[in-house]
């Protein structure tokens, strides 16, 4: 049986790993990467094109992208920062906790993967549900949504948490409430009452869909991005027109399309 200090021990060792090829630039992915991030894939299927032309000429500040990371810090409101071994050691106690904004990692064959969920809940070392917020004008779960939801899973399959019992709830939340304080708890509330099953929960001012967590969709999703960091394709950019009007990068982009 594996105990939480050999997954803290392999979670270090990946850290190193990691840190190391960074700093002797030996990243075999594009851009010299050496991981792969959960953003990074969602965002692939958003618009491939998209995700690669943030490498090629940074990121541009946004005022979408600046409140939705002020909504990011108002999850945080009320809680403590913790180290790993005490994060690893609350994790395997018998009461619920909720880890924040927690580093997962993982080596998925030849390639690192990483991510930070915007909270698990976990119950006697048990990962349950997985919460990712969405700050939309819509209430709809694009398919990227879940396919960093599922990123996600596999991160936690990886360092060693039985994820039989796993869900992931992306929370679509109108850009509106991203001062409310109190959405968290309504939140994990509203999960907690409907039961681990799937379903779309209506809360006040967001969208909650509930989903039990499919390795192999994930797993599937993973590896059509997968192709693209290794060099296998070149990007492939959407299809929608809406996307490039409202994007960034539409003057830079030469497959833009209005």
């Amino acid at each position: 049986m594996i105990t939480w200090k050999q997954q803290l021990e392999r979670y270090n060792a990946l850290l190193e790993l990691i840190a190391c090829r960074k700093e002797k630039k030996e990243g075999l992915l594009r851009f010299s990467r050496c991981t792969v991030m959960a953003s990074d894939v969602s965002g692939q299927y958003f618009c491939e094109k998209k995700v690669e032309m943030g490498y090629l000429y940074g990121e541009v500040e946004t005022e979408t992208k600046n409140q939705g990371t002020q909504a990011h810090e108002n999850l945080l409101e009320g809680t403590q920062e913790a180290s790993q071994e005490d994060v690893w050691k609350a994790v395997y106690s018998k009461e619920p906790v909720l880890a924040l904004e927690w580093l997962l990692l993982a080596e998925y064959g030849d390639v690192f993967l990483a991510g930070q969920p915007d909270a698990v809940l976990f119950e006697g070392g048990v990962p349950l549900v997985v919460f990712e917020y969405k700050f939309s004008r819509s209430r709809r779960a694009y398919p990227s949504y879940h396919v960093q939801a599922g990123f996600y899973g596999l991160l936690l399959k990886s360092l060693g948490f039985d994820t039989g019992k796993l869900f992931y709830a992306i929370v679509v939340v109108d850009r509106r409430a991203r001062n409310d304080l109190d959405l968290r708890d309504n939140v994990v509330e509203a999960v907690k009452k409907n039961g681990f099953k799937n379903a779309i929960l209506p809360i006040e001012n967001a969208v909650i869909y509930l989903n039990r967590f499919d390795e192999e969709a994930a797993k599937s999703s993973l590896e059509w991005a997968l192709q693209y960091w290794k060099g296998q394709r070149e990007a492939i950019s959407t299809t929608n027109p809406n996307k490039c009007r409202n994007c960034e990068y539409k003057e830079e982009c030469k497959e833009a399309i209005f």
